[in-house]
């Protein structure tokens, strides 16, 4: 049940991490913005994993979902942007 809490908290940490990267980080793309947002994310979880006694975005698994959530919401912001172009 933990793990079902800390995924629910991390999608909104995730977008947030998205969000200032996009602003602060103009010039790159791809995977050195998402680099960059998991960083983010990373830090913030740094009060979280210290609660926990555990490295939580260490784990494989975690950061692969991580991921996976930055390019679902970058997708889906993409496909709005677009769709307002038409």
């Amino acid at each position: 049940m933990q793990w079902i809490l800390l995924g629910t908290k991390l999608v909104p940490l995730i977008i947030m991490a998205v969000q200032a990267v996009e602003k602060l980080v103009k010039a790159e793309k791809g995977p050195a913005k998402q680099d960059a947002a998991v960083d983010l994310v990373g830090t913030w979880l740094a009060a979280l994993e210290a609660g926990l006694d555990r490295d939580v975005l260490d784990d494989a698994d975690v950061q692969a979902g991580v991921r996976a959530v930055i390019d679902a919401y970058v997708h889906l912001q993409n496909v709005v942007a677009k769709a307002r172009q038409k």
